[in-house]
């Protein structure tokens, strides 16, 4: 069975003072994950978002010292409107980079009994690919929609895909999506 993870596509994070997301790629990012999301639905596959909802006393926030941002029940924090789950899909909040640290996931997939897992959203290089380095060492085959993961830097972004396809799961396109 397959599951699709959509991931930090919040409101701080997209449309904030300092979006994680260039600009001029946010709407061809949320349109790309949009269709796949509508995909994954017509086929039956289980949508799961995971946001991140730190709270204060998170250690992550120590260590990248950055000012209190996308707080669990923050209005900020939600997910934006142009993802707005459908009824059925799955919301998780995570405490940290890794979607499976803290979180119910892993409960959750072995639940719908997921042994592949799809990965998109925002940031490749720390979120996506963290995640995926955990679900590919609980035994699960990744694939990463790279058309429909973005993250701050052109760079980064590289890296990431290259690392996670030598080290983590495989890269895939959403037009070549075999689900």
């Amino acid at each position: 069975m397959k599951a699709l993870i959509v991931m930090d596509m919040v409101k701080v994070y997209i449309y904030g003072e300092r979006p994680l997301i260039p600009v001029e790629r946010r709407k061809k990012l949320i349109s790309n994950i949009r269709r796949v999301i509508n995909l994954a639905h017509e086929r039956g596959i289980p949508v799961i978002y995971i946001n991140t909802a730190f709270r204060k006393s998170d250690p992550i926030l120590n260590v990248i010292g950055y000012r209190p941002h996308a707080m669990k029940g923050a209005k900020d924090a939600g997910i934006i409107k142009e993802l707005k789950p459908s009824k059925g899909d799955y919301i998780l909040e995570k405490r940290s980079y890794d979607g499976f640290w803290k979180t119910k996931l892993e409960i959750l997939l072995k639940k719908l009994k997921v042994d592949e897992i799809y990965l998109m959203g925002q940031q490749t290089d720390c979120c996506i690919m963290i995640t995926g380095v955990t679900a590919a060492h609980l035994g699960y085959k990744v694939f990463v929609i790279e058309d429909c993961c973005q993250t701050k830097k052109d760079e980064w972004q590289k890296f990431a895909i290259n690392f996670i396809n030598g080290c983590v799961g495989k890269i895939v396109s959403s037009n070549s999506l075999e689900f």
